[in-house]
């Protein structure tokens, strides 16, 4: 999905621990950063993408959580994009898994650490 963001704007992507925290209600934003691309705009000039990542994350113990009532199948499934990254079902394997068990998963899942 590509976003235009007007000048006077600031865009902020919601993760997946949010997702988590929230069963669902609030969805992670999938995103991929790409560079420049060849005959991008008006002439072959490549045109360089900046950006300023703020990455704000909890302690590696805090836990993550379902709301009382919601099931993780909802949360999990509540995603968009589910074909673009790893599946949020195959990282947080259990209500309460700790932030920093869930970040070496995804960590595994998008990195094959053995090559």
């Amino acid at each position: 999905i590509h976003v235009k963001i007007p000048d006077d704007c600031m865009a902020v992507q919601i993760g997946e621990c949010v997702q988590i925290l929230t069963g669902g209600v609030v969805v992670a934003t999938p995103h991929c950063v790409r560079g420049p691309r060849a005959g991008f705009g008006t002439s072959d000039v490549k045109i360089a993408r900046i950006s300023c990542p703020c990455f704000i994350d909890s302690k590696p113990s805090f836990p993550l959580t379902l709301p009382e009532g919601c099931t993780s199948i909802h949360a999990c499934q509540a995603g968009i994009g589910r074909d673009k990254v790893p599946l949020l079902e195959e990282r947080w394997v259990e209500n309460g898994m700790t932030f920093g068990s869930f970040l070496q998963k995804s960590f595994e899942k998008y990195y094959d650490w053995s090559s």
